[in-house]
């Protein structure tokens, strides 16, 4: 996914595996993941996505009434990755 990456969080675990199984249909690079420590949520599943992407995921996910709770951008700092925090959308 290159330099940095883009985390979705959503409120449930539900919308988690459609968001999955929809953008995995559409052949779309997302993966589902635990939500890391540096997130809370109220579902423990995430999944990640190449944040460029971000524009048509979230009309797809509109479009199939996927809920979805934040996204955090993903960067590499030394030989740790940090959340850059909730992208404003």
């Amino acid at each position: 996914m290159g330099e940095h990456y883009c985390v979705v969080t959503f409120h449930s675990t539900y919308h988690a595996i459609q968001f999955e199984k929809i953008f995995s249909g559409l052949n779309y690079d997302v993966k589902l993941m635990p939500i890391p420590r540096q997130i809370s949520s109220s579902c423990g599943t995430a999944a990640t996505f190449p944040c460029d992407m971000w524009d048509e995921i979230e009309v797809i996910s509109q479009s199939y009434n996927i809920e979805i709770d934040h996204l955090h951008r993903v960067e590499p700092t030394g030989n740790k990755k940090w959340f850059r925090g909730i992208i404003e959308r």
